[in-house]
């Protein structure tokens, strides 16, 4: 979402989730072409919806309008098969010794956002790009109290030296382990990572827990190029990795920063050909 809504003029310092009041008809028109490439599940516009996100730049009193409209935007074109997932993003704000934010402020923040997302009726949680387990654990908590829905947690990790670990140090089994007694319903990982990276990380996840599966790579590494950040994966490419995440044990598969509907329409040829 975040990259496509760029691509349409999104300005720096602007918060993503405003285009919810100011531009609903582009929002619509996101969500649409993604149903119509083929995706069974969207994510609402509200990654960065929550209270300490959007007090980053000013719209903290905006909280319940940005996410109540993200989820109305998302009905009026959802298939009758096809699913709204109600997107819970980091809050920007970091734990001691890092930050100074309390784990009691955390719970505050991510349990208004789930509650007024639960009272627009989505039908899952979708909490992605954590970079801190315990940030990952109080937002999967706050979702199962809101309402009793799926919740899916993705984390965001780093190839290192000595494998795979969030920026906070966090290791694939600490992740599995915290986010499955939380009551996660799916584990996974997005963002940060490309497809190609993301292929040796999922059978590591799949080692790690008996919960469905996610993974969503960023198409490609990003670039700066004449001031503009772009993305080189191609569709065909990212589609043929995907298929090997397949293979290695994910079960709930798409597209972070960079890809497009053209993603996901390639994904969805290729996976419903060969269940054909």
């Amino acid at each position: 979402m975040g990259s496509r809504l760029i691509d349409l003029g999104l300005q720096p310092g602007i918060p993503p989730e405003s285009w919810n009041t100011t531009h609903p008809e582009e929002i619509k028109k996101i969500h649409l072409e993604y149903y119509n490439a083929g995706s069974d599940i969207v994510l609402t516009n509200t990654f960065g919806g929550s209270r300490l996100k959007l007090e980053a730049h000013g719209h903290g009193d905006r909280v319940r309008e940005y996410n109540t409209r993200a989820v109305e935007i998302a009905k009026n074109v959802c298939p009758p098969n096809a699913y709204i997932a109600g997107d819970i993003g980091p809050s920007g704000k970091f734990l001691p010794p890092v930050g100074s934010i309390t784990e009691q402020e955390l719970i505050e923040n991510f349990t208004e956002q789930a509650t007024i997302l639960a009272e627009a009726n989505v039908d899952l949680f979708f909490i992605e790009t954590m970079v801190d387990l315990k940030e990952a654990e109080i937002a999967v908590n706050a979702a199962k109290k809101a309402v009793d829905i799926p919740v899916f947690a993705s984390m965001t990790y780093k190839k290192t030296k000595r494998g795979f670990f969030t920026i906070m140090g966090n290791s694939i089994e600490q992740c599995s382990e915290v986010l499955e007694k939380a009551g996660t319903d799916a584990i996974g990982a997005n963002c940060t990572i490309s497809s190609e990276e993301m292929i040796d990380l999922i059978p590591l996840i799949a080692n790690s827990t008996d919960l469905p599966i996610i993974a969503k790579p960023n198409a490609g590494q990003p670039q700066l190029v004449e001031g503009k950040t772009i993305y080189l994966s191609k569709p065909a490419e990212f589609t043929q990795d995907i298929q090997q995440m397949i293979k290695n044990g994910a079960t709930i598969v798409g597209g972070c920063c960079g890809s497009n509907p053209k993603f996901i329409s390639e994904i969805s040829k290729k996976i419903k050909r060969e269940k054909q």
